[in-house]
């Protein structure tokens, strides 16, 4: 599954073209800020590596635009789960779901050879406030994947909070785990769980910045 993530994740440094009139100015949005991450992987990925503080700052500044850590959540913790959480729990499960969004992203880095992405098609609900982008990844060190992220539209913005590869979705993966600690130890266990995964992470960080 970590193939999947790296999959997802390296969609992102996807070059978006509209496949209708009708999806042209979704395609557009996307485009203008994945076009950033792309560049950003092809001119920094070697210099981000050995200066991890620099990957940190453009993810902070662009990815965390694109990708909601808050929808993710509360698409695996569910709705019930979610409501249950104040102000302040929310913000903290976020903040440290954002630093796993970093790690995932520093691991995948170290895999960057170039892929190229392109979006097949756009298709929305009937509402018209969540839809699926069909993304075609092509590496030359593994053979070409589909993978379908699920997009979701708040206050005019659309980002990205599900993607599926071979019927697998990223989201459901997740949400045994998510559920089943928040109703054993509350939302501190689960933040205390993300925070023991992100904890080699956040000691590499620390000695870089150092350096």
């Amino acid at each position: 599954m970590y193939r999947c993530l790296k999959a997802f994740l390296m969609c992102l440094c996807v070059v978006i073209a509209p496949t209708s009139n009708a999806d042209e100015k979704i395609a557009t949005e996307f485009n203008n800020k994945l076009n950033k991450i792309n560049v950003f992987l092809e001119e920094n990925h070697k210099q981000a590596l050995q200066e991890p503080n620099l990957l940190i700052g453009f993810v902070n500044q662009e990815l965390l635009e694109v990708w909601s850590a808050r929808n993710t959540i509360r698409a695996m913790l569910g709705t019930s789960r979610w409501k249950q959480l104040t102000d302040s729990e929310a913000n903290v499960l976020i903040k440290t779901y954002e630093n796993t969004i970093r790690r995932y992203l520093f691991e995948v880095l170290q895999q960057y050879q170039g892929q190229k992405a392109s979006v097949e098609s756009v298709r929305l609900n009937d509402k018209g406030n969540k839809g699926w982008l069909r993304v075609r990844l092509e590496s030359p060190s593994f053979p070409t994947l589909n993978v379908d992220l699920k997009i979701y539209k708040e206050q005019e913005q659309w980002t990205v909070y599900d993607f599926s590869f071979q019927g697998i979705s990223f989201v459901k993966m997740k949400r045994g785990f998510f559920r089943d600690t928040f109703d054993k130890n509350g939302v501190v266990g689960v933040v205390a769980e993300l925070r023991e995964k992100n904890k080699e992470f956040n000691q590499a960080m620390a000695v870089a910045s150092d350096e």
